[in-house]
């Protein structure tokens, strides 16, 4: 599962629908895999929708999302003056925080030269 975040920037005087995560998710069909999703009003005119994707890759689970955006923006009323800024995999701080648990603890993940042998 992935998360996506998209961005849209809103008119001044909107305001978030109670039911704004539920559209989304109606909006989307099975293909596309949106399992989740989660409204987050931003300072000014600023939303930030997260959709959790099921998809096979990373650029397939941002493609799907897109697509659910655009079409949620066309078709909600309440978003139709709104605008798609930006679409993109969430950081998922606790992925890259286990790697540094991995072999070596400093969370490379190419072995270092050995220094002291010609093979370096």
């Amino acid at each position: 599962m992935h998360l996506i975040h998209v961005r849209l920037h809103t008119p001044r005087d909107f305001r978030v629908p109670d039911d704004l995560a539920a559209q989304f998710i109606a909006l989307a069909t099975s293909a596309e895999g949106v399992e989740h999703v989660s409204v987050h009003p931003g300072a000014g005119q600023g939303l930030t929708v997260g959709l959790y994707v099921v998809a096979e890759s990373l650029l397939m689970a941002e493609q799907a999302a897109l697509a659910v955006s655009r079409r949620t923006v066309a078709r909600v009323p309440a978003l139709q003056r709104s605008r798609i800024t930006s679409c993109s995999a969430a950081i998922v701080g606790a992925y890259f925080d286990s790697l540094l648990g991995r072999a070596g603890g400093d969370g490379r993940t190419m072995r270092l030269p050995d220094e002291d042998t010609a093979e370096s």
